[in-house]
């Protein structure tokens, strides 16, 4: 009887008995309801396909950590005093300012340990030629240090540009290390460019290197932030990555909009501190040398901001929580720019209830999409929230990679994570959230000159898709959770 059982049979027998495994425990993590459902129809109807893909992407790693040490705990040890004294403070103060700010603040604190500095400066950056002509003038100045983590590092013009600049950094004697992401710099650099970069003297590393053995499996957990630090005194953060798209549109377009960062103070220490810990995450060593947080000069007047980051091992969704947080305590106007829109139910229910609320709600995506999937699935939301009464415009110029939300004219937030389930809950995530009103002022005088080349969306357009299109969208907004 025994001898009777094939080879095929058996292996048949052990994926039912691992797939029944792997439901039981999508059941018992208790995730979002229509994560595990996409999962659950993943593993049943795309047989071994369905389960590698949850391996790689599916876990729910808030009960499993994937690295070392999380910037929030770095946060938590460095400045734990200055955490609790700040929590206190906001406890006794948040009677005394605009509550909607207060309960901002409390929030990032709580959930990201995210401490409010005010002495800093910032200038913002729309395009690619603006950012990078700053970012390369700071580079050649740099006397003490460079730290770089970009998503997306290309061995283009711009990014030729950029190593040139750092590899005579490294030869003069300054540290400078760079942090890739291992997918989202795959394919995007040449071996001898990489190899350069070490011959000069620049530390690399990769964040979940996909040809590790031990890290591969995790290449659904992307390092999306976009940070540069130089000196401990200057730091850059936003949408913008390291590529020749970001100057001229690239291949697939005519122009690029995005929006990033260039910030001095305060500020700069926590961008410093968010580096060194994904450093440490991918096998650099921990460093805690006091000179990469120099001490700073007094900048006159505040500028009220928190550095806030998040994960898929995060003990809270922070980035998703600030968004859902700021959208249902508006009270005039809400702006959000996002590339991508594939929003949480919470998100969703936000957007809509404000709206609903009587709030003007303005949502720009892209028109020009560079993926088509994801766009397909965002259009699965539209006739909700149209009817809910928020505005939505397509952009249409070119592509659309701001991730920015302004809500009334006192709260803004710029960063690298974008309004969809994959920035809330499976990449690492950083934003800067600033609490003023000159700045919010000016990021809304962008959002109206974008409105320029925008389409707005009604009912009546949405409603002229096809069935099949509209059918096509629907299936894939299924799968939306795990895209």
């Amino acid at each position: 009887m025994i001898n009777q059982i094939s080879i095929p049979g058996i292996l048949y027998v052990i994926y039912i008995i691992f797939t029944f495994t792997l439901i039981i425990r999508i059941l018992l993590d208790n995730n979002h309801p229509e994560v595990s459902f996409a999962w659950l129809l993943a593993i049943i109807f795309l047989p071994y396909i369905g389960a590698v893909l949850y391996l790689m992407g599916g876990i729910n790693w808030k009960k499993y950590k994937i690295v070392k040490q999380r910037p929030e705990i770095t946060f938590q040890k460095e400045l734990g005093t200055i955490l609790v004294r700040q929590k206190v403070f906001m406890g006794e103060l948040s009677s005394q300012i605009d509550n909607d700010i207060a309960k901002t603040m409390v929030l990032s604190l709580q959930s990201s340990n995210s401490i409010i500095t005010l002495n800093n400066t910032l200038e913002i950056f729309y395009s690619g030629d603006c950012f990078f002509n700053s970012f390369k003038k700071d580079l050649e100045g740099a006397s003490e240090s460079i730290h770089i983590e970009y998503y997306i590092f290309r061995d283009d013009i711009i990014g030729s540009q950029i190593a040139d600049i750092l590899k005579r950094k490294a030869l003069a004697g300054l540290p400078v290390r760079i942090l890739f992401d291992g997918v989202g710099c795959f394919n995007k650099m040449s071996k001898k460019f990489k190899r350069d970069l070490s011959k000069a003297g620049i530390k690399t590393k990769y964040f979940l290197d996909p040809a590790n053995v031990f890290t591969g499996r995790l290449l659904n957990y992307c390092n999306h932030r976009k940070i540069a630090v130089i000196d401990g005194k200057i730091a850059y953060t936003g949408g913008m990555n390291i590529g020749d798209e970001y100057l001229d549109g690239g291949k697939k377009f005519n122009t690029w909009r995005d929006t990033h960062i260039k910030l001095q103070g305060e500020s700069v220490h926590m961008l410093q501190s968010v580096f060194l810990s994904d450093w440490y995450n991918s096998g650099g060593e921990n460093i805690n040398d006091e000179g990469y947080f120099p001490e700073l000069e007094e900048i006159e007047g505040n500028l009220p901001m928190q550095i806030v980051v998040s994960g898929p091992d995060s003990d809270w969704y922070s980035l998703e929580k600030l968004y859902f947080n700021m959208i249902m305590n508006s009270n005039r106007i809400v702006y959000v720019q996002t590339p991508y829109f594939i929003p949480s139910t919470s998100l969703q229910n936000a957007l809509e209830t404000t709206a609903l609320s009587g709030v003007e709600v303005n949502l720009m995506i892209t028109g020009n999409p560079d993926k088509k999937i994801p766009f397909w699935v965002a259009q699965t939301y539209f006739d909700s929230l149209i009817a809910a009464g928020v505005n939505i415009y397509l952009y249409k110029k070119g592509f659309l990679h701001s991730k920015v939300l302004i809500v009334d004219d006192t709260i803004s937030t710029v960063g690298s994570c974008n309004m969809d389930i994959r920035s809330f809950h499976l990449d690492y995530e950083v934003n800067a959230v600033i609490y003023n009103k000159k700045v919010t002022a000016r990021l809304i005088e962008q959002f109206n000159n974008d409105l320029l080349f925008c389409i707005k969306i009604n009912k009546e357009d949405h409603k002229k898709l096809n069935v099949f299109k509209r059918l096509r969208n629907s299936i894939f907004r299924i799968f939306s959770p795990v895209l």
